[in-house]
């Protein structure tokens, strides 16, 4: 796996390259660990992050997840989530930007698991959908595991937890 981060200090950029590999390993197989490429780029950002398949193929492998600039404890935990959207598209689970033609002209929407998925009536299009469901439910759990793993890791959790 090839992973470049820009935009941050060293120690932070070491730290987010560290979290990616250990998120893609636990997320992925290593035949497919080892083929992606993913640039993250930490800035300005009106969300907390997002995963952009560069390709736009099946099976992707080069990805640019952009972070928006915090604490780098928010940044591990967005990068967490942005991880299991990389596996997503890795893995064709997730096909996003799927062209339909529609009353009035044409919609885009995502393919989960090989269907086209459309909120039911009470649904949010967004935080309802399959794909961000598996993210925000393995992004705490995936966090954690990082911290608790590595002693640099733990040093700055426990410190920043102390902190507030």
């Amino acid at each position: 796996m090839h992973v470049t981060v820009k935009g941050t200090n060293k120690n932070f950029r070491d730290l987010l390259m560290e979290a990616s590999k250990f998120f893609a390993d636990l997320l992925m197989d290593p035949r497919m660990v080892r083929n992606l490429n993913i640039e993250i780029e930490v800035g300005r950002l009106d969300v907390d992050g997002e995963c952009v398949d560069e390709e736009g193929t099946r099976n992707p492998r080069w990805f640019t997840i952009n972070l928006k600039k915090q604490s780098i404890e928010e940044m591990i935990k967005t990068l967490a989530h942005e991880m299991v959207h990389v596996k997503q598209h890795a893995k064709n689970e997730l096909q996003t930007g799927c062209v339909i033609a529609a009353r009035g002209g044409l919609i885009i929407r995502s393919k989960w698991k090989g269907v086209l998925w459309k909120p039911k009536r009470k649904e949010d299009e967004y935080y309802d959908s399959p794909w961000e469901l598996e993210a925000y439910s393995k992004e705490i759990s995936l966090f954690y595991k990082f911290a608790t793993r590595y002693d640099k890791t733990k040093s700055w959790y426990v410190e920043s937890s102390v902190k507030g």
